[in-house]
């Protein structure tokens, strides 16, 4: 064997933080209490480095000249495309061998590494292991190499953490797009009450809480939210769900304790994700395999705790992995949260009295109860199926004081939301580089029960559904041209939203029932959209590329509603009076008698009933275009443009009913609804260095200026229905066009001991803000027409995020200042409330690693307890205030 056990243990002692390396060292320590190994004998560096991940195989321009082995690296994970990781100490004093030329990735790492006495070896996990042998079957040993820490090569977009800001893996700043990624590091650092709390420190982007007590995600994207504008998802899978509400009314229910990653485009593609979407995506993804599973074990997993002040009472989560085989894993986990309505901050000012209860704001907390199950098969060497589960069960209340300051009209509802997410992706790359196939089939449900008390809406409705049917499939087609590198991908994707209100009281006025008029601002109803797509990416020198692409967009509405109209009471008969005379006085002689008279008898009065049928569709041509160059090796400006295409949902075509009470024919559908069309013009520039100042430092930069243009911006304004003729509150096409411009900047530096890093967003808006009367006038939408809120982000948000590690990186300290300018929304008749004053909020955090598999972190958020409103919000939602947290983590 390579070395002792003594040795072994003495290395442990003396490298204790290094996770990586004690794995690979007690995995020795296995194969030295068992029997004897057969090594395969091998010359230095002649193992095959099989690296996956996007475009992985593919051949592409090496430049990479003789240097310091750790620098070497650092340039090959940037021409590569791939994620290096490195400990820079082990690898001191080797030199590698230049490489120059047009190369795969295993080709070119192959030639860096030849004769410098390294030896590395393949896992089962896709990934590449350089100076470490845990795994017998794979095993490579090179008489008199020398054993380098472990470095693991990962691919592409499947990498989930890096050098960036908050951990943000390297391929964010290689891609020419305004994209960001939450990644798993930030998300393990940041416990939160809530998953939407992840999205605050994101450039560009902002979750809404203007319905703070629900704990449904509402993302907003450079001022997009809501109605689908934004796509989001889980795992691929779309989350459709909408409800009515004053505020935001899209829904997405996911928990922290299994998500691996959060991918956001900021704008549309020509690919997979952008279908019928107006401002970009949000994918959560949940965990795989390979993120419990260290390389060379069967099994892993991990269990995180979290508790804290103010009412963050617990939160906590187990999940693990097996490998049953090479060819066949299985992922299991569950999740339990327990959080209380908070305390807000002390100092500052709260504006409104019916939903506080002293410095409790009402109903801010939830239970929520999520698991996973996910199993990966291998079924071939060119072949994978991934099949996958997760389940989010939340429960929690809403509601407030009747009026300001009446301790005694409590109006609540409790609310159950359950969200079901079923995956299935199956993965095809055989050895030919035309063929790189993905297909991907899902199945989304989500219910939410609604039981309401002390309100007139009791009897109202009580069962929300909402069905999403959709898949995907795609293939990526390379070509080595005398021009240069083409690479196409195409394909389509489909998706079919069934959406069902249901009352389980019923609402009867005067012996008729109106019940589904109730459930009229969250309709039932059908709409389907089906998407083609095509694009190229043509690479003719390694300092220029040109893509471009052209996608189909179709859609169509399906169902009927029901609208009522005026108030009638009918008349059901007559009173009839004969004729009387009275008699006449001696003088004046009689006159005549008074005539006979007829009463009309009413009956009870009703609403007469109009039925509507929705049938519309529609569809569009979306091309985009990017060009992005190279000048130096760490530097990539670049430009896109994109069009994009939202289709009416399921809320804007079959509204009916009233605005709550026995209010039942203010809404009716708009039939000449138009969908919304957008511009986006973005210029950029990514900046990607290693080795700056020493050998370890990093500086990771993406900056992205935006200008966008919306036309038939949909929001509430009026139409008048003909055949009702009456007029109704209906959602209506703004005239003129939505102007967004702005700016957003994400950055990091990192020379391990100390780093800092940040985000700017900066953004100018100017809302078409008015439509066109039924009887053709211009009418503001701030004229007092209807409740719909258009939500305008705050033109500046800044965070800056700083700290330092010690005693060999076991301790991480660090801090946090986010400074939010007002925020000032356009909406219909409820401006008041949704208005907000600029704040400034600081936070602590930190960590220690007791040994490689278990680490300690606790944060204090809000530390001046400051009394704010968060941003996108309302002013009668406050954030928590000064909350301190502490969470374990340990792995296995």
């Amino acid at each position: 064997m390579c070395v002792s056990k003594a040795t072994i243990f003495n290395e442990i002692n003396e490298r204790a933080a290094n996770v990586v390396h004690i794995a690979c060292l007690l995995a020795a320590i296995v194969a030295a209490d068992g029997a004897s190994r057969a090594f395969a004998q091998a010359s230095p560096g002649s193992g095959l480095v099989q690296v996956q991940g996007d475009d992985a195989a593919a051949p592409r321009n090496f430049n990479i000249p003789a240097q310091p082995l750790g620098l070497a690296l650092n340039v090959f994970g940037r021409q590569s495309g791939l994620q290096v990781t490195l400990s820079a100490a082990t690898s001191r004093g080797l030199t590698s061998n230049a490489v120059n030329g047009s190369f795969t990735p295993e080709q070119a790492l192959s030639l860096m590494l030849q004769n410098t006495g390294v030896a590395f070896r393949v896992t089962a996990d896709r990934t590449a292991v350089i100076g470490a042998t845990t795994s017998p079957a794979t095993e490579v040993y090179v008489p008199g190499a020398t054993q380098l820490d472990p470095l693991v090569i990962s691919g592409g977009r499947n990498a989930i953490s890096g050098a960036g800001y908050q951990g943000t893996p390297d391929w964010v700043y290689e891609t020419p797009a305004a994209v960001s990624v939450i990644s798993r590091e930030a998300i393990e650092n940041s416990p939160t009450r809530n998953a939407r709390d992840l999205l605050d420190n994101v450039a560009g982007v902002y979750a809404n809480r203007s319905e703070a007590q629900n704990p449904g995600i509402s993302v907003n994207i450079r001022g997009l939210q809501d109605q689908d504008r934004i796509a989001t998802m889980i795992d691929g899978a779309r989350q459709s769900f909408q409800r009515s509400a004053h505020g935001a009314t899209q829904r997405t229910y996911v928990d922290t304790a299994f998500i691996r990653a959060v991918d956001i485009e900021k704008s549309t593609t020509s690919g997979v994700g952008s279908a019928g979407a107006l401002g970009g995506s949000v994918n959560f993804r949940t965990l795989l395999a390979e993120d419990l599973i260290a390389p060379g074990k069967q099994y892993g997993g991990q269990v995180n705790l979290t508790t804290g002040t103010n009412q963050f009472n617990f939160d906590g989560s187990t999940a693990a992995a097996v490998r049953l085989s090479d060819r066949f894993s299985v992922l299991g986990g569950i999740s339990y949260k327990n959080i209380g309505a908070y305390d807000v901050g002390k100092n500052g000012t709260i504006n409104s009295a019916a939903t506080y209860a002293g410095d409790v704001l009402l109903f801010s907390g939830q239970e929520v109860r999520s698991s996973i199950l996910k199993t990966e098969a291998q079924v071939t060497e060119d072949v994978k199926l991934t099949l996958g589960w997760v389940r989010n069960d939340s429960r929690f209340n809403t509601g407030n004081y009747d009026f300001a300051g009446s301790q005694g009209n409590l109006q609540k509802a409790t609310e159950d939301v359950v969200n079901n997410t079923y995956t299935s992706a199956l993965d095809w790359k055989p050895g030919s580089e035309l063929i790189d196939l993905k297909a991907r089939f899902y199945y989304n449900n989500i219910r939410n029960n609604k039981v309401e008390e002390g309100s007139v809406l009791s009897a109202g409705p009580s069962n929300y559904v909402m069905g999403t049917l959709g898949g995907s499939v795609e293939n990526t087609s390379r070509f080595d041209t005398a021009v240069g590198a083409l690479a196409l991908n195409y394909g389509m994707e489909a998706f079919s939203d069934d959406g069902k209100t249901v009352l389980t009281r019923g609402y009867v006025a005067n012996g008729i029932d109106y019940s589904n008029t109730l459930s009229g601002g969250t309709p039932s109803g059908k709409r389907d959209i089906v998407s083609g797509f095509g694009s190229a990416k043509y690479t003719p020198t390694d300092w220029l590329t040109v893509s471009g692409g052209l996608r189909y967009d179709w859609y169509h509405l399906d169902g009927s509603t029901t609208i009522y109209g005026n108030e009638i009471t009918p008349i059901i008969g007559y009173r009839v009076t004969p004729p009387s005379c009275f008699p006449s006085p001696p003088f004046p002689p009689n006159t005549g008698c008074r005539p006979g008279t007829r009463t009309p008898i009413y009956g009870t009065p009703y609403y007469e009933r109009f039925n509507v049928d929705v049938d519309k569709s529609g569809g569009a041509l979306l091309p985009t275009m990017t060009v992005a160059v190279k000048p130096v090796d760490w530097l990539q400006p670049f430009v896109k443009y994109s069009k994009s295409y939202r289709p009416p949902t399921i809320m804007e075509s079959f509204l009916n009913g009233g605005h709550g009470g026995p209010s039942i024919n203010g809404y009716a559908p708009n039939p000449y609804l138009r969908p919304e069309r957008g511009d986006t013009y973005e210029l950029g520039s990514n900046i990607l260095r290693n080795g700056i100042f020493s050998e370890r430092d990093t500086f990771r930069f993406k900056i992205v200026g935006f200008y966008r243009e919306i036309t038939d911006y949909i929001s509430f304004g009026y139409i008048y229905n003909s055949t009702a003729q009456r007029q109704y509150d209906s959602y209506v096409n703004l005239d003129g066009v939505t102007r967004m411009k702005g700016l957003e900047i994400e950055g990091n530096y990192d020379a391990r001991v100390v780093y800092i890093g940040g985000t700017l967003t900066r953004i100018d808006t100017e809302l078409a803000d008015s439509f066109t009367s039924p009887a053709g006038r211009s009418i503001p939408i701030n004229s007092g027409r209807g409740a719909a809120v258009i939500f305008e982000q705050p033109k500046l948000r800044v965070t800056l995020d700083a700290g330092v590690r010690l005693f060999d990186e076991q301790l991480t300290l660090g801090g946090r200042i986010t400074d939010v300018s007002k925020t000032e929304p356009v909406l219909g008749s409820l401006r008041t409330g949704y208005e907000m004053a600029g704040y400034r909020v600081y936070d602590i955090y930190g960590s220690y690693a007791f040994n490689p598999m278990t680490k300690l972190r606790f944060a204090v958020t809000n530390l001046t307890d400051v009394a704010y409103a968060p941003a996108l919000g309302a002013n009668f939602f406050a954030a928590p205030g000064r909350t301190a947290t502490i969470s374990l983590n340990y792995k296995f």
